[in-house]
């Protein structure tokens, strides 16, 4: 998928754009590095989502955009509360909300000053 995704990136010219493979919550991405996050329904997989939540704070920089993608038909699916719960409880803040409960998009925010 992310072999996919980097084609379709350098194919439009994109270059200031860096995919990651990565166990989040090991601790293992740089700290104050990506000023935008993508998981698109991967985060039921995590086995440790609050260590990962953490981790991804960490690696944003201040204003940075975490966005969650969810999808009712992924068997790990995630509820809306459930992802909220997490990242709010890390510092982030909800910044936008596209979708409804069986399919959305969530963007959180890094606070400038964290």
């Amino acid at each position: 998928m992310l072999a996919r995704a980097k084609t379709k990136a350098v194919a439009a010219g994109h270059t200031n754009v860096e995919f990651v493979a990565a166990a989040l919550g090991e601790g293992k991405l740089p700290a104050n590095r990506f000023d935008r996050v993508v998981l698109v329904t991967v985060l039921g997989e995590i086995p440790n989502r609050a260590a990962a939540f953490t981790e991804l704070f960490g690696a944003l920089k201040p204003g940075g955009v975490l966005a969650i993608v969810e999808l009712v038909f992924d068997p790990h699916f995630q509820s809306r509360s459930t992802v909220t719960k997490l990242a709010i409880s890390t510092g982030l803040g909800e910044r936008a909300f596209f979708g409804h409960r069986l399919a959305y998009v969530i963007h959180f925010e890094k606070p400038d000053g964290g």
